[in-house]
């Protein structure tokens, strides 16, 4: 069965920023099968057991993951903190091969970050110590031009940015 390739959506920034929640968000309304969702985290953490900086097998498993979703046609949304030095080359090649691809950037600050994290539910796995050391401020790729999210920009807003770059209405 021939498929043509899907879409690429990339949601980078720091951890705590807002992209699983704007994935989760994209996800729904786009619609049961249709859209793919593979988390940086979920990827390292755990279905490798990875150590936070070696990321070497993740990061070729996590494009393997997104090649199979494009190659299916699905909307594939690769969401993380997606540090510009190590995941360049495996974001570079998808966005190769999607039929079309769109990159969105949490650009904010450690300490918006950090409030960020603490209404989380999950704001007792990590530490503040542990936050400040994955923060790297702003990280541009240099093969493409990313959308730029700052604080004032809510995981609704931007779910819906991203709809519309992919031709997807919030119903």
């Amino acid at each position: 069965m021939d498929h043509q390739a899907g879409a690429l959506i990339v949601l980078r920034g720091n951890s705590g920023s807002g992209k699983s929640t704007v994935a989760s968000l994209v996800q729904a309304d786009i619609g049961p099968g249709e859209c793919l969702v593979v988390p940086q985290d979920v990827v390292r953490r755990q279905l490798l057991n990875e150590a936070d900086r070696a990321e070497v097998a993740s990061k070729d498993l996590l494009g393997t993951i997104a090649a199979w979703g494009l190659g299916r046609g699905l909307v594939v949304v690769v969401e993380g903190i997606l540090n510009a030095g190590r995941h360049q080359r495996t974001l570079e090649h998808l966005a190769g091969i999607a039929t079309r691809s769109h990159f969105f950037a949490w650009d904010l600050p450690l300490d918006e970050t950090l409030r960020r994290h603490a209404t989380r539910a999950k704001a007792e796995a990590f530490t503040v110590d542990e936050m400040s050391g994955w923060y790297h401020g702003w990280q541009p790729l240099d093969f493409v031009t990313e959308t730029r999210f700052d604080a004032s920009v809510s995981a609704r807003t931007a779910a819906d940015l991203v709809l519309a770059a992919v031709g997807r209405a919030n119903p």
